[in-house]
């Protein structure tokens, strides 16, 4: 007890204003922020310590106490003790997050709901820059692109989708797909959610996901802001041992109870049919994924219960399961588009960083030195021909995604006629064979190389026609760079411009061919207006990534195609 009355005292010293009301923020509007505690007594303080020193002081704090059996209760009274606008609300008995959430959105007076959980805490301006973006553009929420998680000592940065406005179909189902389903690093305009009756589903665990289904088509304006001020505690939270994960599948099943039939009442669900379907599909899963790696038998189980019930009989996706193996060929952004769209498959190959010369020829096995182990991989396998292997012993029914983004490298000349490509992990590897020389990107000696590994390629695909499909998708190398409100044009744009050109070409080439051969091919296209690099993406701000809200739509469009099924031939 002492050691906690230190550190208010040491509070109150830096914050002698606790509960004022006076000076610029007078004329602000009031923010309500919701905080659900149960068992939180380690982490509490820090919390409070967070939110009452925010410095948009114009706050009701409301904070919602489940039963617990630690010393959150104690610690609270403290607290309400010295910031008079916090209300300590005590429930006869636990209900969790998700009621405690709804009871307090009911109680709250506030123009606007921060809901904040109290094993977290926040940057002291986070809530004034929420405030502040959403008093300005009148969305029904702004969410900051991402948080950090923290977890013991080390804090890392998570980002989603770029910043900008998100409204219409479109923007809803890239927010649905592409942006964290929690509500804590938001703010919501209250009266909306009233209005809206946008309660969450009264369960313990997993109340945002279910929640998201209804919460974003009922939207008109999302704004997402780069500024990011919640440090999520990642250690605390994802208890990922046998009896939890089995806990957590019992609520999992029952808040996607909650959110279909909410979208089905509001008429949500047939508009937005295939967006939460592939929402679904992915989370089934990444959490088939958990526990798989946590060897978790009983839980694959009730999410094999889960996908039959939801999936197969709700949505009828099941032919998705015909296609054994996924390969993709190309660019690393092409896994990207894939990875989450064809989730219900198992086997996920990538040949990335390489182009199609390098590719169709082999050499001797080499060992390659690189700090990275998946690069490392991917540049073996450019050196020796993995990728011809692979689709020469296809003996399962296998869709082969394909773009050209990797041919704006060079390729290098090889002794006895092989080839690797002078990618950008090549660049990173040390101890690779020496190349007799190097062939530029759209020469005519490289122009002909290609079309001969192309003619390769398609002989070898026509052989397994029976087997293998094909979707080409048509990537392109960004030509600005920005987020979903402005964007600015790269340096070398004309070079840009010349490689996207080449890749057109290319792709024409390949699917003449392909028709010659009987191969089926499905194409994906990218609409020329979403062709821009996100500035705040985590790998770099650079022509060959796109804002991750394309790849969101494409990954979106490439799930309906699927569903669609592939062209006959």
């Amino acid at each position: 007890m002492h050691g906690r009355m230190h550190q208010g005292a040491l509070y109150e010293a830096a914050h002698p204003d606790l509960s004022g009301r006076g000076g610029p923020d007078a004329k602000m509007k009031k923010v309500s922020v919701i905080v659900p505690v149960y068992n939180v007594g380690e982490y509490i303080d820090p919390c409070m310590e967070s939110i009452c020193g925010q410095t948009y002081r114009e706050l009701e704090i409301l904070v919602m106490y489940d039963e617990s059996a630690d010393d959150s209760l104690e610690r609270l009274r403290c607290w309400s003790q010295r910031d008079k606008r916090i209300r300590l609300v005590i429930n006869d008995e636990r209900k969790g997050l998700g009621a405690a959430r709804n009871k307090g959105l009911r109680m709250a007076s506030g123009d606007y709901v921060v809901y904040v959980d109290s094993d977290d805490w926040l940057k002291e301006d986070f809530i004034e820059t929420l405030y502040r973006a959403i008093e300005e553009t009148g969305a029904d929420y702004v969410s900051s692109i991402g948080y950090f998680e923290a977890d013991n000592e080390k804090i890392e940065k998570t980002t989603t989708l770029p910043a900008g406005t998100y409204t219409g179909d479109l923007g809803r189902i890239m927010v649905l797909l592409g942006e964290a389903p929690v509500v804590w690093k938001k703010i919501f305009n209250r009266e909306w959610l009233l209005k809206k009756r946008l309660f969450q589903p009264e369960i313990f665990s997993y109340e945002d996901w279910g929640y998201d289904i209804v919460l974003v088509p009922e939207t008109k304006k999302i704004v997402l802001i780069p500024e990011i001020g919640v440090f999520y505690r990642r250690n605390h939270k994802d208890d990922l041992s046998h009896d939890t994960m089995i806990r957590i599948l019992g609520d999992f099943r029952r808040t996607l109870e909650f959110g279909l039939e909410q979208a089905r009442e509001r008429g949500i669900l047939e508009r937005y049919r295939l967006a939460i379907e592939a929402y679904i599909v992915h989370d089934v899963f990444w959490r088939e994924q958990l526990a798989r790696e946590a060897g978790n038998e009983e839980a694959l189980r009730l999410l094999e219960g889960i996908r039959r019930d939801f999936l197969e009989e709700r949505f009828g996706c099941r032919h998705l399961y015909d296609f054994k193996r996924h390969i993709c060929m190309g660019s690393f952004a092409l896994r990207w588009i894939v990875q989450s769209t064809t989730a219900p498959l198992k086997k996920l190959e990538h040949f990335a960083f390489s182009g199609l010369t390098a590719a169709m020829t082999r050499h001797e096995a080499v060992e390659v030195r690189h700090e990275n182990r998946l690069r490392k991989r991917q540049v073996e396998q450019d050196i020796s021909g993995a990728f011809l292997e692979t689709i020469r012993h296809l003996t399962e029914k296998t869709i082969l995604f394909i773009d050209f983004l990797e041919e704006r490298n060079a390729i290098l000349a090889l002794q006895g006629g092989a080839y690797m490509t002078e990618s950008e992990a090549y660049l990173g590897a040390g101890d690779t064979p020496p190349p007799e020389r190097r062939i530029v990107s759209g020469t005519p000696e490289f122009m002909d190389l290609w079309r001969q590994a192309c003619r390769e390629l398609t002989v070898e695909l026509g052989s397994k026609r029976e087997l293998i499909s094909v979707v080409l998708v048509r990537n392109r190398l960004s030509g600005r760079y920005g987020n979903m409100d402005s964007t600015r044009e790269f340096d070398g744009a004309e070079e840009i411009r010349r490689c996207n050109a080449m890749f057109a070409g290319m792709e024409e080439d390949f699917l003449s061919r392909c028709t010659a051969a009987g191969v089926k091919v499905m194409e994906l296209s990218l609409p020329e207006e979403g062709r821009f690099a996100d500035e705040d993406f985590r790998h770099g701000c650079e022509p060959q990534y796109m804002n991750s809200a394309l790849y969101i739509w494409l990954r979106y469009e490439l799930y309906k195609k699927l569903r669609d099924g592939f062209p006959d031939t």
